[in-house]
This record gives structure tokens, C-alpha cells and sequence, in this order.
């Protein structure tokens, strides 16, 4: 992995094979301490998943959890950013219950400009995965037609032009806002 942003195109076996990884990675840092692991990647549609744009709405979403969990004076034991061909991933390791996290991250992706592009994934070491259900939150909406997002994601709805084109709205709103 390099410092530059690779723009290729990654093929469905390589996405999967990221998830693999990426799931060996979380169940390793649950297994290696008792704290909380919360792990971040993009909702990113197409093919070419690792771009300069796409490390920077990770860069937020890092800012942003780190700015959250120091404003909770919660302890973050351990950080990882990653950058595969297969889009910007992120781990933390915060000493903190899971459900408060859960909630707090659920809020981040609900509420922050570019939180709807963010995955958080919250990791309970003895429950596992946390759902939003879990602390009564409802489920993600699309960013375009508002339905349940899982719903539009499955029977892919949105052609991947509109979806891409309502990212690049939502980035350049945001960004051309942070000069």
C-alpha cells in the first residue's frame, strides 16, 4: 500500500476477498484486548474504490471519530488507517462500552455532511457486531430516494452514474466549505 491513491479497478473477488480480511482483522483485535473495536469504511459505489477523493472523506471520518471519542474522554488504545485497492478502511480500539460508541457513531453517520458515506461498524468483545436495532436506532436510509438503504443496495435501485453523481455533489458541497 502506498501513499498515492492506486484508481484501479477492483473486481468483485477482490471486494470479497477484502471483506475476509477485513473481518479476520476485527475478530483479531477483539481477541488481542477486551476493549471496543469500531471499524470504518466507505460506501462507495463502482469499480475504482481507492481514490484521492475517497482517502479524503476517510480522513474526515477519522477526524471526526477521534474528535468524538476525545470529546467523550474515551481511550483510544489503538488505531490502524489502511488503504487497499478495495477502498480506505480504519480500526480503532477505544476503551469504552460498545453501546455507547454504537450510539454515539450512529449519530456521527446520521448527522455529519459526509457521515452518509461512512460505514461504522461498532464490535462488542463479548456480543459482537452491534446493530443500529440494538440501541433502538432505525436502520440507514438511502441518500436519494430516503427508502431503507439495504433495500436499494439490494436490488440496486440507483444506477451507479446517479450514485455517483449525488457523492460528488455531497464532497464538493463539503469540501468547497473547508477552504
Amino acid at each position: 500500500m502506498t501513499d498515492k491513491a492506486s484508481n484501479a479497478s477492483v473486481s468483485l473477488e477482490q471486494v470479497l476477498a477484502s471483506r475476509v480480511q477485513r473481518a479476520r482483522r476485527q475478530q483479531a483485535w477483539l481477541f488481542q484486548s477486551d476493549h471496543t473495536v469500531v471499524s470504518v469504511t466507505l460506501v462507495w459505489p463502482g469499480e475504482v474504490k481507492d481514490t484521492a477523493l475517497a482517502r479524503r472523506v476517510m480522513a474526515v471520518a477519522n477526524q471526526a471519530l477521534g474528535e468524538l471519542f476525545h470529546t467523550h474522554q474515551w481511550k483510544v488504545c489503538r488505531h490502524q488507517a489502511l488503504h487497499p485497492v478495495t477502498g480506505p478502511e480504519a480500526l480503532w480500539s477505544v476503551a469504552a462500552p460498545a453501546w455507547m460508541i454504537k450510539h454515539v457513531t450512529a449519530h456521527l453517520e446520521d448527522n455529519h455532511p459526509l457521515g452518509r458515506l461512512w460505514d461504522i461498524d461498532v464490535f462488542c468483545p463479548k456480543k459482537g457486531l452491534l446493530k443500529r436495532n440494538a440501541i433502538q436506532q432505525p436502520m440507514r436510509r438511502c441518500f436519494i430516494c430516503h427508502e431503507p438503504a439495504h433495500v436499494c443496495s439490494r436490488s440496486r435501485r440507483h444506477s451507479q452514474a446517479e450514485l455517483t453523481r449525488v457523492i460528488e455533489e455531497l464532497t464538493d458541497d463539503y469540501f468547497a466549505c473547508q477552504i
